[in-house]
């Protein structure tokens, strides 16, 4: 009993429900996504968002259209997919109910790009060219329109219209749609050329070929005359094609419309969007896309007014099935234009009409009565404006007529003859012949007749010969003069002639104080041309960059002689000054010579701003060679460096001075005492101290003498007294003197050549300190194996002193250092580090060189190789 008491209540509450729910679906906005395959630049892209925007109201819904760009011409189909998903994203996230395409391109790629968003919202298709029908019945969700393209129907049209035109170009690109549309043109191509036989049919694919040859075979007028084109696919090269085509362009797409085609066949975009909206408004509704389902809307061909207005088409023969686009205001409403403008012409005409015959009878008696005074001031103003005129100007003028007789003379040419204007007005001369107030020499010769008749014979400016001069006839004041002889013409008819001069002594003396300074300070002017962007420089410059005969370069040709390094901030710099940011700049870069060096270059440069301060009026600037500064600075700062250097390391000398003094003296003393108590001791023990003593003796002797060398270095005063010598006798005192203190396991070897006797003249007590400093450094590096010295004979005025060991070797870092002073390569070894310092200075006394090489581990072998005479 209960159970149908429920059952009652439920059925009586369903209206209700129903009733409620249909009220809520009515009051709902919906969020519709609306995705367009090209961008918001497309022609008609308001039209077609607005023709989704009435659909949906049209149908009934209340909805928030959103539109989203796939721009499919600029993107690969992997591309596109990627701005897909991210479209679905942001429709998932706005809640979107309903999806609705525009084209094949944004809803196959909305299928393929691998969101799930698709297959879960309802879509709407619009506009699909070539339908995939297996793809859209496997899709419930799916319902719309396509408008499939009838080329059989567009080809028919053309040939109505342009019946002369028998060759058919089919431009196509390798996109996939664009071959569909190619396969479908060419599969109805067979049964149209039956019908019309004289008709040929060429394919061109921009991608598998050049676009040269389709540029040349549509846009050039003595190829196209004879052609249509047809374009299955709209891409954006076919824009460039279609707006510079010579020949009638046919496609399938209303977007190519004010894009260069004369006509396609394709729905009017307004109309295409608004059933889409429809249809999209009866799925929000409630009803099923599959029940809704595809079919397709017959288009209708769509003229472009102004391709009928290039081709030179009527209007008329367009027809009925026949829609023109972008047509002008005045021929869409030519009629009542017409009515309009002819009420306002005669009104117009009525009004003027009516003045002028109220105006004529007064305007007449006037006129009688001020002719007459008008033409006799008039005569005279004329004369005045005309001496005024002449007067003001800064350069000097004269005026003959065809007789040679002066007409007028201006205030400047008399002042610049230092004649007295006051006294001398304009017409003071009037009537005289010519040369009697001056003469024009050139080489010596008074050229004025002859200027003055060659212009009258062949009624063309002359100009005034350079280092050509004036002379004042009377006074025999005379300058240098520059200007023309121009002919004087009235009513077609020559009157006269005139000469426009000007002085132009401080302009040859500025000229000349210029060049001097040019050429005994080698700075160099410039001036950069800002219409032609090229540089104007002296000759002698540019003979210098390797570009002799010229006068001036291009910018571009100027930055090929930068260095590669200095091009960027010169770049930068260049633009600054012609954005008008600065006025006064230095540039300091490296250029290439004529000898392929590069060399540094110092541009000062000046501006002044033009008709705005980001555009200066013109840029002038000297520039000098300054490498020889630059190589100053270099050897300035290297020069401070080895100062900093040798202070440094001879404040690290005399800081570690102390305990190399301080080790030999603590032995010394140490052991002296040791020997007040000498016969605690042995004899052994005693021999040892003694020995001990000696050693630290002899060291503390050896960094006194370096001390003292370098001293006489700094100084300047160590003396050399050269003499001849004999090599094996010093050799033998060497091995003599140094055999004895050989550390254990290491044998001293002197290699001389054998029955040679060969004498040098040298200083022997420097030769052997010497070869002492390499020896006693080797003894300190060996601990077994050999020290070998000796001198060889083999480049005739030459001798090579060497000496080598098998000790520890010297890195090739400190190989570069070994010759520096206070340089140790061991911190922990005897001695200051200057002994290798000392070799050097000596052999460099000897006019000789010096050398090491070294092998870590190996040994090291230092050579010397002197002239036998220092004379």
């Amino acid at each position: 009993m209960k159970r149908r008491l429920l059952l009652v209540m439920l059925i009586g509450l369903f209206p209700c429900i129903a009733f409620a729910g249909h009220f809520s679906a009515a009051e709902r906005t919906y969020n519709v996504l609306f995705i367009q395959s090209y961008n918001h630049r497309t022609p008609w892209n308001n039209q077609l968002t607005e023709g989704v925007r009435d659909g949906l109201a049209r149908g009934g819904v209340k909805a928030k259209v959103t539109a989203e760009y796939l721009d499919a011409d600029y993107w690969t189909f992997a591309s596109e997919c990627v701005i897909m998903r991210r479209i679905c994203e942001r429709a998932r996230q706005q809640n979107t109910d309903l999806i609705i395409t525009a084209s094949d391109e944004a809803f196959y790629t909305l299928m393929h790009c691998g969101d799930s968003l698709p297959y879960k919202l309802p879509v709407v298709v619009s506009g699909i060219k070539y339908p995939n029908d297996k793809l859209m019945s496997s899709l419930p969700n799916v319902c719309g329109y396509t408008s499939k393209i009838n080329f059989e129907y567009l080809l028919e049209n053309a040939r109505r219209i342009f019946p002369h035109r028998t060759e058919v170009v089919c431009v196509s690109d390798s996109s996939l749609l664009s071959l569909k549309g190619v396969a479908e043109f060419e599969r109805i191509w067979v049964d149209y050329q039956q019908k019309h036989p004289e008709y040929t049919l060429k394919t061109m694919n921009v991608q598998a070929q050049a676009p040269n040859p389709v540029i040349s075979s549509i846009c050039y007028e003595y190829n196209a005359y004879n052609r249509i084109v047809i374009a299955p696919k709209w891409t954006p090269f076919l824009s460039f094609i279609g707006k510079n085509s010579k020949a009638p362009v046919f496609a399938g797409q209303s977007l190519a419309l004010t894009n260069g085609v004369f006509g396609v066949h394709d729905m009017e975009p307004y109309e295409g969007m608004y059933a889409a909206g429809r249809c999209a408004a009866q799925v929000l509704q409630g009803a099923i896309p599959s029940v809704v389902g595809i079919s397709d809307l017959s288009g209708k061909i769509l003229y472009d007014y102004k391709q009928l207005e290039f081709f030179r088409v009527n209007a008329d023969k367009v027809g009925d099935n026949g829609v023109i686009l972008n047509a002008p205001l005045m021929e869409r409403y030519r009629g009542w234009f017409v009515l309009f403008y002819s009420v306002i012409v005669a009104a117009l005409i009525f009004l003027v009409i009516w003045l002028y015959r109220l105006n004529r009878h007064e305007s007449r008696r006037r006129m009688h009565a001020q002719t007459r005074l008008l033409i006799q001031n008039r005569l005279v103003e004329q004369r005045d404006e005309f001496d005024n005129i002449f007067c003001s100007i800064r350069d000097g003028l004269i005026t003959y007529d065809t007789d040679l007789r002066i007409h007028f003379v201006n205030r400047a040419l008399m002042l610049m003859l230092e004649l007295d204007p006051d006294v001398h007005t304009a017409r003071y001369y009037e009537g005289q012949m010519a040369g009697s107030i001056f003469h024009i020499f050139y080489n010596g010769e008074n050229i004025l007749p002859s200027l003055l008749k060659q212009v009258r014979t062949e009624r063309r400016v002359i100009p005034i010969p350079e280092k050509a001069f004036m002379q004042e006839i009377h006074k025999g004041t005379y300058f240098p003069v520059s200007g023309e002889v121009v002919p004087i013409y009235s009513k077609n008819k020559m009157t006269g002639m005139a000469i426009c001069c000007r002085n132009i002594s401080e302009e040859e003396m500025h000229k000349r104080f210029f060049n001097l300074a040019v050429d005994a300070s080698s700075v160099y002017p410039w001036q950069y041309d800002i219409r032609t962007a090229s540089f104007h420089f002296a000759g002698a410059l540019l003979d210098q960059f390797g570009l002799p005969g010229k006068l001036t370069i291009l910018r571009k040709e100027l930055e090929l002689l930068i260095y590669p390094e200095d091009l960027e901030q010169s770049q930068e710099h260049f633009n600054v000054i012609l954005k008008g940011e600065e006025l006064d700049t230095r540039m300091n870069f490296r250029m290439r010579n004529a000898e392929g060096k590069y060399e540094w270059w110092e541009f000062r440069s000046t501006s002044y701003n033009g008709l705005s301060p980001e555009a200066p009026y013109m840029v002038l600037g000297v520039c000098q060679s300054i490498q020889r500064y630059k190589n100053t600075e270099e050897e300035l700062i290297a020069a401070r460096d080895r100062a900093l250097q040798a202070d440094t390391l001879k404040s690290a000398f005399l800081a570690n001075m102390s305990h190399e003094i301080r080790t030999p003296l603590n032995a010394i003393v140490g052991f002296s005492d040791l020997l007040k108590d000498i016969d605690a001791f042995g004899p052994e023990e005693v021999k040892q101290f003694v020995d001990t003593i000696n050693i630290n003796c002899t060291l503390l002797l050896a960094l006194i003498n370096d001390i003292l060398d370098l001293s006489r270095i700094e100084s300047g005063s160590m003396d050399f007294r050269f003499a001849g010598y004999n090599l094996s006798f010093i050799m033998q005192q060497i091995y003599d003197s140094q055999r004895l203190s050989m550390p254990q396991g290491v044998e001293l070897i002197m290699e001389v050549p054998e029955s040679e006797s060969k004498s040098i003249i040298t200083d022997s007590v420097r030769l052997k300190q010497v070869i002492n400093n390499f020896i006693n450094n080797a003894k300190k590096f060996t601990t077994h194996g050999a020290i070998t010295f000796g001198y060889l004979t083999n480049e005739p005025g030459y001798t090579v002193f060497f000496v080598e060991d098998t000790g520890s070797g010297i890195s090739e870092e400190n190989q570069q250092r070994i010759f520096e002073r206070f340089y140790k390569v061991d911190s922990f070894t005897q001695g200051a580090g200057l002994g290798l310092s000392i070799c050097q200075t000596i052999v460099e006394r000897f006019c000789g060189k010096i050398a090491v090489s070294s092998e870590l581990g190996k040994g090291t072998r230092f050579t010397v190789r002197v002239p036998d005479s220092n004379e």
